[in-house]
């Protein structure tokens, strides 16, 4: 087994030939490098001619890329770096010596460490980082950047989502699997140039690209964070049961008599409901931490 894969995903980047050479100079024999190519016939003769193996991609989208080279992988350390230029080879060998070492499970690239101008757009950047204050929040990682095209995990972190089918959530597929499955994920800052020569491929729709990884961030934080997502509900509830039960004590202190008996239970019913909500997202959040408890120990 190799000590280390690299799976580039492409799309037309004229970019792509010197990447790959760059990474074939930096790290020699002691990696094999996967691209996985969905290109016009010439573009991949040119990636051919570099050296590298190259898959034609016949699935659809970043995610399914990105898993058709890691499943063909035999690296003990599994990366991938976006090569259109906007990343620097010598960031990457930072991200891979940081898995290398053990800081982690998974280590990606923190492309708001060092952002150059004109390398993202105000948009872009804004959605990013509600997606990443999103996922910081529903599943307690300490990652800054969540949709980053560089990044490295371990053999037996690949092995524990190999068999998951993909969704369009970019590379926060990958953090979701992983923090779901309890296993360590940080990112490093790293450079992050303007593209050269060529336009992202991933979404043409951008933001319903980013409502779509929304959807998954938090569809998925419900079966991983339940005390937040009960908690929340519950709490919503006993709130909209005071705030019921407030008017109809205050119509009761004004009249003497108690009217209005419906919406009293109404808001007995609501109170009742948030406590057993809450409760049940304490149970559930016990039973998950004792999971993730047995997941980290076989892993170790």
């Amino acid at each position: 087994m190799v000590s280390l894969s690299i799976i580039a995903p492409t799309m037309n980047e004229p970019t792509a030939p010197k990447t790959i050479r760059d990474l074939i100079r930096a790290f020699g024999r002691s990696a094999e490098i996967i691209v996985v190519d969905k290109s016009s016939e010439a573009n991949r003769r040119q990636l051919v001619k570099t050296g590298a193996k190259v898959i034609k991609q016949e699935s659809t989208g970043y995610e399914n890329a990105l898993m058709d080279g890691f499943r063909a992988a035999n690296g003990s350390i599994i990366s991938t770096i976006d090569p259109d230029g906007t990343y620097s080879v010598e960031d990457f060998k930072r991200v891979v010596s940081a898995v290398r070492s053990g800081r982690a499970d998974f280590v990606s690239g923190n492309r708001f460490g060092k952002l150059h101008e004109g390398a993202m757009t105000t948009s872009i950047a804004l959605g990013n980082k509600f997606l990443t204050w999103l996922y910081r929040r529903l599943y307690k990682e300490e990652i800054h950047d969540v949709l980053s095209g560089s990044f490295a995990m371990t053999r037996k972190a690949f092995e524990a989502i190999r068999k998951e089918e993909t969704y369009r959530a970019g590379t926060l597929f990958f953090e979701i699997e992983l923090a779901r499955r309890g296993f360590k994920l940080i990112d490093i800052p790293i450079n992050y140039h303007p593209r050269v020569g060529s336009v992202s491929k991933i979404s043409k729709a951008k933001p319903i690209y980013g409502m779509n990884i929304a959807r998954h961030t938090i569809r998925f934080a419900r079966d991983y964070n339940p005390l937040l997502m009960f908690g929340s509900i519950g709490l919503i509830m006993i709130l909209a049961g005071l705030i019921i039960g407030a008017f109809v004590l205050a119509n009761y202190l004004s009249t003497g008599a108690l009217t209005e008996i419906g919406r009293a239970l109404i808001a007995f019913m609501l109170i009742v409901l948030g406590f057993l909500s809450i409760l049940g997202g304490l149970l559930l959040d016990l039973l998950l931490r004792i999971e993730k408890e047995l997941l980290r120990n076989r892993h170790d």
